[in-house]
């Protein structure tokens, strides 16, 4: 089914028919800023972590009287106002009603108002996108990794693979938009004219907030390469194996579609693409890398003009011998050492002395030692025993085969490094086998071994003293 499938009506976010349209009037008028403050102010105190939970009403003199008391704290209007504050408040309660952020209703004789609870997750979401804060990434990947892992197993079902897919779009969502990030904060810090405000800004609102906080674990303990393999080969073994596609189907189907077949391949289909982009996260990290590299040149450079650039610097150096003349001598501002002379040519910095050019001198040759050579063919045996080749893939599994026609990989055993290598290859193997037999003669792993064929199994685990994964047999295939 085509990717670029369009979006029918009754896919289009409801989003109106939760929230009144007049609901973004006071935050898109002239004082925006001031409704807005007022606004989260009254939900923290009224209905906030303390308060009323949202839906429990209040009377309205109480909100009045809260919003006064605002006011009369900190008034975000600031200039005078020749209203007094009890009609300011009750016209700003009579706004934030009829644009929908206060639900009001008479209970007998008295008015009670209160926040709905979608108006509340609907604030929540508003504060949490103004709030950024870094997303560590780390349990995410895990988490991709577990929940397909369960998949797998057969102890979860489509919801874990739908969750899985999500979260492996905000993954790669978060590493797109640290780099954004980056260069939208360098654009507004390189407006700033004044070193002292450059500085601050760089160190408060990049070091701490986006370097620290972002990038340095994203490239440390949460780095989202940890599980790429895993997550790619079991999203390939989902998409080649009838049986569990199939039942993956059937969820969306189900759960997701209503009944409807196509539908729900569409959407199986678009998880499995958000998964499979994974492989693609090395190129999205060194486009942030170079984010973050052309971010820390742009700002030394900056930092470094400032240093530099002369400004009055006569007239700063004339102000500060004028005002060293009117100092008593032993004033705290003066060198206690210096006697009664606090500015002269002897005193200034020694004038740099270009350092002589050193000469190379020839490379000495030396025949190598018994232990450097010993160090040497060590390395080549170390080297060669990781190597993994078609001869070497082959014996380890003639090994094992002898005169059988199939074994599992419950039954193959481990004795050196080499093995655990050809081991690991025929895991590999064993991954791109479900592949359709058109893409088979193309792929370089399928081709290392003739004449045997390696798939996974539906059901089972293999567990050894160094690999634990789903069991794969090897079998014999006759011309």
């Amino acid at each position: 089914m085509s990717s670029s499938n369009p979006l029918e009506p009754d896919d289009i976010p409801p989003l109106f028919e939760r929230l009144p349209p007049e609901l973004f009037r006071p935050l898109a008028a002239s004082n925006a800023r001031r409704y807005w403050i007022v606004l989260c102010r009254l939900i923290d105190e009224m209905w906030g972590d303390g308060g009323r939970s949202p839906g429990e009403e209040t009377l309205k003199s109480v909100v009045v009287r809260k919003i006064e008391t605002l006011l009369a704290a900190s008034d975000p209007w600031e200039e005078e106002l020749e209203t007094p504050i009890d009609i300011r408040a009750h016209e700003i309660v009579r706004y934030l009603t009829e644009s929908g952020w206060l639900s009001q209703r008479r209970r007998g004789l008295a008015e009670m108002v209160t926040v709905r609870p979608v108006i509340a997750q609907f604030y929540t979401v508003l504060c949490e996108f103004a709030r950024h804060e870094p997303e560590f990434l780390g349990s995410k990947v895990r988490s991709i990794y577990f929940n397909l892992r369960a998949v797998a197993s057969g102890e979860a079902s489509g919801d874990q693979y739908a969750e899985a897919a999500k979260q492996a779009k905000q993954c790669m969502a978060h590493i797109a938009n640290t780099g954004c990030r980056v260069q939208d904060l360098m654009d507004e810090l390189m407006k700033r004219t004044s070193a002292r405000e450059f500085v601050r800004g760089f160190f408060e609102e990049y070091v701490e907030k986006v370097f620290i906080a972002d990038y340095s674990e994203l490239r440390t303990k949460d780095h989202p390469l940890q599980h790429r393999s895993q997550i790619l080969a079991m999203t390939l073994q989902f998409q080649h194996d009838e049986a569990q596609r199939e039942a993956l189907i059937a969820w969306y189907q189900e759960k997701k579609t209503g009944g409807d077949r196509i539908r729900a391949e569409f959407l199986y289909e678009r998880d499995t693409r958000l998964l499979m982009r994974l492989k693609d996260v090395d190129e999205q990290l060194q486009r942030l890398d170079e984010e973050i590299r052309d971010a820390n040149q742009r700002a030394i450079s900056f930092i470094e003009y400032k240093m530099r650039a002369p400004k009055q610097l006569d007239k700063l150096l004339a102000a500060a011998m004028q005002a060293t003349d009117r100092l008593d001598e032993g004033h705290v501002a003066l060198l206690p050492a210096s006697g009664f002379r606090h500015a002269g040519p002897e005193l200034l910095a020694k004038p740099r002395t270009v350092a002589k050019p050193t000469m190379a001198t020839t490379v000495e040759k030396r025949p190598p030692t018994l232990q450097e050579l010993a160090m040497e063919q060590l390395r080549k045996r170390m080297a060669d025993n990781r190597l993994v080749n078609r001869v070497k893939l082959a014996n380890y599994v003639v090994r094992h085969l002898e005169n059988r026609t199939a074994v599992t990989s419950d039954e193959l055993t481990i004795d050196s490094i080499n093995d655990l290598c050809c081991y690991q290859r025929l895991l590999l193997i064993a991954a791109h086998g479900a592949c359709p037999p058109s893409q088979r003669r193309s792929d370089p792993q399928l081709q290392m071994l003739k004449g045997v064929r390696i798939d996974f199994l539906p059901e089972g685990t293999t567990r050894n003293a160094y690999l634990e994964h789903p069991r794969f047999h090897i079998q014999r295939e006759y011309a």
